[in-house]
């Protein structure tokens, strides 16, 4: 692919020759017809001129008569009817002065036709707008004889952006490899954490310095600057001398001081190079605690600059086309990857699902202002239209129509919109989320710069020239702004976090154009922090902290330390004088907060201690060999200080005084379950467990091994005991309220997840009417242990967005690719009433579109209806199933509901593994059912493995039916057990990709369920009615025939997976018929004869058919049962009252299902409408 010139690329987009841009820059041919086309779309009047063609894929310029650029209904109706001509297209919507366009074409997505946009306004820095269109160049090369290129690859060109996984993936083999050389030829530092870190450390500025020299803005454009410092200093200054003499001289002096600071020599030594500042460049805090001894030879260096020559590196966050090529997003991808091999269960996230949190929240936040609070319905019409002004569904629509007015109150003054943002990633590893949030504000400033020119208003001319007047580049001034107010960040890894402030140093720094623009990188320090983010204090109170403080006179106030760390770290992000200085404030900043967070962890323990927990110590027993007996004893403020406590409320004090949170939060938290990881802890002492993929019993072996070594046990024993007070005060913790889930009065058992803490500690950050977006696993709208947090979710906020993907495609490397995660957002502080969803997506893009496109709205009604204890959420895959599940859901549960049936299941009559010793496997009286035995209306489906004897069970069974009548202590001797009589059987293990789902029967007398299977509570618990059913015989065959329908299937389906969990089949809406009711004798006779095929079913029959039992009455050929089971379906579908088009859909969503039973069942239904079939 052809290498995009990105100046003559720019000058074009600037111009606004689009002609050009296509031709000259893209590789487009001229089109074949130059004639501008005016006609009439849905009563548009339009002008249609092509200006550029590739095999038949063509670009128009679109405008109108009056000058203004379409609404997006009429953009997305004008692009369908040229679609009918020109399959392929890109349309570039132009207003009258060519001073904004909007930039058009259709995708098809799903059988459905999508549309994509992007705006581009004159004097907007193009270069974000060059990477949307740089996949449209072609070279001549690509070219065949007749001179086309293939329609396919023009139209994938029109629909991607370039795929950096190749370049990614092979520099990061190399990278890995050239980390582990380096890595080994460090010498000074003792400690194997810290020589790694360093190595991090030392490779992060030589990557910065690398993309310096390549953009030449090192030592009079020099660009091979490192290459020729390293010849020199081994020529020059002696071996191995190119860390301790010429490095240490660049890095602490060259990019620290300014130039007229620095000794003759150093100058002499290091050229020309620009002072640049910012935390990069201080001396880390592994260079003081070995200061003197740390030493790197050339050979080091060598290889680290042999690698960085293999491939081709830019500043442009462009693509420019080549398999080698570097840019600060590619790199920020690869330190992704090196993070997150470290980090507790964090993943690379996807620039499309960046982009699009932060459009669902940043976007949001803007047009909040900008639109203003609704009025209320008691102010009168009339003031109401003055008051009114133009509210903007869209930030494109914003962006179209800006107005002086806004552009003022986004960008100008003290209360400004845009400068007063602030947005959190409170899990930010290398800083993905916050360079999107970054580039998501550049795309509204920029909108706003093309503007001002145009719009004539006097504060607005004199806030861009005043910034023109004392800044060199605009564009760089606005990003360094934008880092330094709107971005924060906070990560438990502290190298992560250095990450984060270099890609966002990396991206400032691509904005200068000439080393002239350069200005000193921000002092963020202080924005992006290490610690714990789910631990410490989230608002402080001030009285208790200054009773902690109030024995020792020389100690300040809350209130005092708070001002005066303000202040200094407000003087502290302006600074830009030389590296001591800064090194000083930085110094006494630092001791500030040492000073506040030793008061800070004495009132955290105290909140430990008055929550009742207690530290843990997890001992050995030498007698045993194994981990002995827990020692609790009070947690100290040593236990508090390891934790790395984050007192929210101190270190963003200024954030938490003025709104009481954060604007907005965007961010992938750890998805891992909170607990020990033993293949983790041990790999670190054996290399060889993290290659091999061993079993369960080679792992065991492999740790008893390792446990021999004292110095490893102990080890082992302190990492232990780290997480029992953590998971304690998770569970106890006021801010954690909504981890332990309810049910019908208990609490139900939750593992300690990651991502459920992080939710709930995300909406604790917020400010009232702040914006979430989060990444997590799909157990937050399914599991039952997550019950709380949706209540939190649909009571205490509005969910604007939930759009459901599985990782088939490997969104997530290194994650299962059946895995489900789901990317939320909500705002804080108000109520949901209904949301937009889509489920079981594959591909990202998808998520461009979303919500207009593929998602469906659920109501938190009906989520309540249909998951009355559990609020969990149904995967609907159109709004025809939502359609289906409102007209479902007026019928009561299975369980639960006085008015329903109120079906009560075995969890387990027999377990298969702890009575295995008493099964025969000879037939005998007692048949042992398990689920693969049943089919709907047969127990007859596979034959009988097991059997067992009566009396293995009979006292047993007996003493359980006991237990479970209230107020009953002594068996009665007339008391029966439940296998006495006949039972519904359902299979509880059914996958829903399977033929069926919900299955059910009938099993006979003298029938033991195994624990693949579950039957009903056959009698009352009661102590008076003890052997009085609780459902009559002919009931037991109309709920079977419920449960066998395919409704009743379709609605459980779409909440299991593999296993049939008793507590979704128990919120099954289920029809109550009784005896009396119109279909309930004609359900009974069809289900009768399809059950009692046989003699054991002879008494069953005659009881509920009150004829005497034949086998000719039964219905026992295939043609015959398919017809009976075909009119029960026509029958309950009508019971259920859904329509003919809706039962249709039902029976399409059973792929495996024969087509002729699916007909004959949908022929069935039409019967019963004709009154063909009849109730009896």
């Amino acid at each position: 692919m052809a290498k995009l010139n990105i100046e003559r690329t720019r000058k074009a987009l600037q111009s606004f020759d689009f002609k050009t841009l296509f031709i000259e820059e893209l590789g487009w041919s001229n089109p074949t017809s130059n004639k501008t086309i005016k006609e009439t779309i849905k009563e548009i009047a339009i002008s249609c001129k092509p200006i550029a063609e590739l095999s038949g894929a063509v670009v128009f310029e679109i405008t109108t008569p009056n000058g203004e650029v379409p609404e997006p209904k009429q953009r997305m109706a004008i692009a369908k009817e040229i679609q009918k001509q020109h399959f392929e297209h890109v349309l570039i919507f132009i207003d009258k002065d060519r001073k904004q366009s909007i930039w058009h074409w259709l995708k098809n997505q799903d059988k459905k036709v999508v549309s994509r946009e992007h705006f581009f306004f004159r004097h907007q820095p193009g270069d974000g707008f060059i990477a949307k269109i740089a996949s449209l160049v072609v070279d001549i090369s690509e070219f065949d004889r007749e001179g086309n290129i293939a329609i396919a690859e023009v139209a994938s060109r029109i629909k991607t952006a370039l795929d950096i996984e190749r370049v990614v993936k092979r520099f990061f083999r190399d990278y890995q490899n050239e980390y582990i050389v380096f890595l080994d030829l460090i010498e000074g530092i003792d400690n194997e954490a810290d020589r790694r870190w360093y190595a991090s450390v030392i490779l992060n500025r030589l990557m910065f310095i690398y993309f310096l020299q390549k953009k030449m803005f090192l030592d009079n454009g020099d660009s091979e600057y490192l290459n020729h410092k390293l010849e020199f200093s081994k020529k020059e200054l002696g071996k191995n001398k190119f860390y301790n003499e010429f490095l240490s001289k660049l890095f602490f002096e060259g990019f620290a001081k300014q130039e007229n600071q620095r000794s003759a020599a150093t100058n002499k030594l290091i050229g020309k190079i620009k002072y640049l500042n910012g935390g990069l460049f201080l001396l880390h805090k592994i260079e003081v605690k070995y200061q003197g001894k740390i030493s790197i030879p050339d050979q080091a260096f060598d290889n680290l600059i042999e690698l960085f020559n293999r491939y081709s590196w830019t500043l442009d966050d462009t693509p420019g086309g080549a398999d080698n090529e570097m840019n600060p997003d590619v790199l920020g991808y690869i330190f992704e990857k090196y993070i997150n091999q470290k980090a507790f269960g964090a993943y690379y996230t996807r620039t499309e699902i960046t982009e699009y949190l932060c459009e669902q929240t940043v976007y949001k936040l803007i047009l909040d202002e900008v639109n203003g609070g609704e009025l209320t319905d008691y102010i009168p019409e009339k003031l109401k239209q003055k008051l009114t002004t133009k509210r903007y569904d869209s930030i494109a629509e914003l962006l179209l129509h800006l107005d002086a007015a806004t552009c003022r109150k986004l960008v100008v003054g003290e209360n400004a919109v845009l400068p007063n943002l602030s947005l959190l990633d409170p899990a930010c590893g290398s800083g993905a989320f916050l360079v999107a949030a970054m580039k998501t504000l550049i795309n509204v400033y920029s909108a706003i710069l093309g503007k001002i020119e145009f719009l004539g208003d006097k504060k607005l001319t004199q806030w861009k020239q005043q910034i023109e007047k004392d800044h060199p580049s605009i564009n760089y001034y606005i990003k360094k702004q934008i880092i330094t107010n709107n971005l924060y960040g906070v990560d438990l890894m502290e190298e992560a976090t250095e990450i984060a402030k270099l890609r966002l140093f990396l991206a400032l720094v691509a904005s200068a154009e000439t080393v002239d623009q350069l200005e000193p990188l921000p002092n963020i320090d202080f924005n992006i922090m290490s610690g714990n983010s789910l631990i410490g204090l989230m608002r402080v109170d001030e009285s208790e902290f200054n009773k902690h403080q109030s024995g020792d006179l020389f100690k300040k106030s809350y209130r005092e330390l708070v001002n005066q760390k303000e202040a200094a770290i407000r003087a502290f992000k302006s600074f830009e004088s030389t590296n001591e200085n800064i090194q000083i404030k930085k110094e006494s900043i630092d001791r500030m907060e040492e000073e506040a967070n030793a008061t800070l962890n004495l009132m955290l323990g105290q909140e430990f201690s008055n929550l009742g927990i207690k530290y843990e110590q997890i001992t050995w027993d030498d007698k045993k060999n194994k981990e002995g007996k827990n020692i609790k004893r009070s947690v100290n403020i040593k236990d508090i200080q390891d934790l790395e406590p984050f007192h929210w409320g101190y270190e963003f004090s200024e954030i938490f005084r003025k709104k009481d949170g954060f604007d907005a939060i965007i961010t992938n938290p750890p998805w891992e379950v909170f607990q020990t990881n033993e293949k983790e802890f041990f790999q670190e002492y054996n290399k060889e467990i993290k290659k091999k993929k061993l079993r369960i019993e080679d792992w065991e072996q492999n740790k008893e091994e390792l446990m021999t070594d004292k110095e490893i046990r102990q080890a082992w024993l302190e990492y232990s005991s780290q997480y029992p007070h953590q998971w304690a005060y998770f569970k106890n913790a006021k801010q954690y309220k909504n981890q332990i889930s309810v049910v019908k009065g208990k609490a139900v058992g939750n593992k300690p997840n990651l991502y459920c803490l992080f939710t709930e500690q995300c909406r604790n950050l917020l400010r009232k009417g702040g914006y979430c977006g989060i990444v997590i696993p799909s157990g937050i709208y399914t599991d039952l242990g997550t019950k709380q947090l949706r209540e939190m979710l649909f009571d205490e906020n509005k969910i604007t967005g939930l759009f459901g993907f599985e990782n088939r495609k490997e969104i997530f490397e290194n994650v299962h690719r059946s895995f489900k995660f789901v990317v939320l957002s909500f705002e804080k502080g108000k109520a949901s009433s209904k949301f937009p969803c889509a489920f079981m997506r594959h591909d990202v893009e998808e998520l461009t579109n979303f919500p207009q496109y593929g998602s469906v709205t659920i109501s938190v009604d009906l989520v309540k209806k249909l998951s009355p204890d559990s609020y969990s959420i149904i995967e609907f895959k159109g709004e025809q199933e939502v359609s289906i599940a409102e007209t479902v859901s007026k019928y009561p549960m299975l369980a639960g509901d006085a008015d329903g049936w109120n079906l009560e299941l075995y969890g387990e009559e027999m377990n298969m593994t702890r009575s295995a010793g008493s099964f025969l496997t000879k037939p005998a009286k007692f048949v042992l059912y398990e689920g693969g035995m049943i089919w709907h209306f047969t127990n007859q489906f596979a034959d009988a493995r097991y059997w067992i004897t009566e009396k293995e069970i009979k006292v047993d069974f007996l003493s359980k039916r006991v237990k479970r009548i209230e107020g009953l202590y002594d068996q009665p001797k007339d008391l029966k057990n439940d296998y006495e009589t006949y039972r519904l059987a359902i299979r509880k293990i059914a996958s829903n990709t399977n033929e069926r789902t919900l299955i059910s029967t009938i099993i006979p007398k003298y029938a033991i369920a195994g624990n693949s299977l579950t039957v009903n509570f056959p009698f009352r618990h009661d102590k008076k009615k003890y052997n009085e059913l609780y459902f009559g015989n002919d009931e037991l065959f109309v709920l079977s025939s419920i449960l066998n329908s395919y409704v009743a299937d379709f609605i459980l389906r779409a909440r299991v997976t593999t296993n049939l969990n008793l507590f979704y089949l128990y919120q099954l809406p289920v029809p109550r018929l009784k005896p009396k009711d119109k279909w309930f004798t004609a359900i009974v006779e069809r289900a009768a004869r399809l059950i009692c095929t046989t003699e054991e079913f002879a008494e069953l029959w005659e009881e509920v058919m009150k004829t005497k039992w034949t086998e000719k009455k039964a219905a026992t050929q295939e043609y015959e049962r398919s017809k009976l089971r075909a009119e029960l379906d026509g029958i309950i579908a009508h019971i259920y009252g859904l329509s003919e088009e809706e039962f249709a859909y039902i029976l399409s969503t059973f792929p495996i299902v024969s087509q002729p039973q699916k007909v004959a069942t949908q022929n069935a239904y039409r019967d019963v409408e004709r009154g063909l079939i009849k109730p009896n």
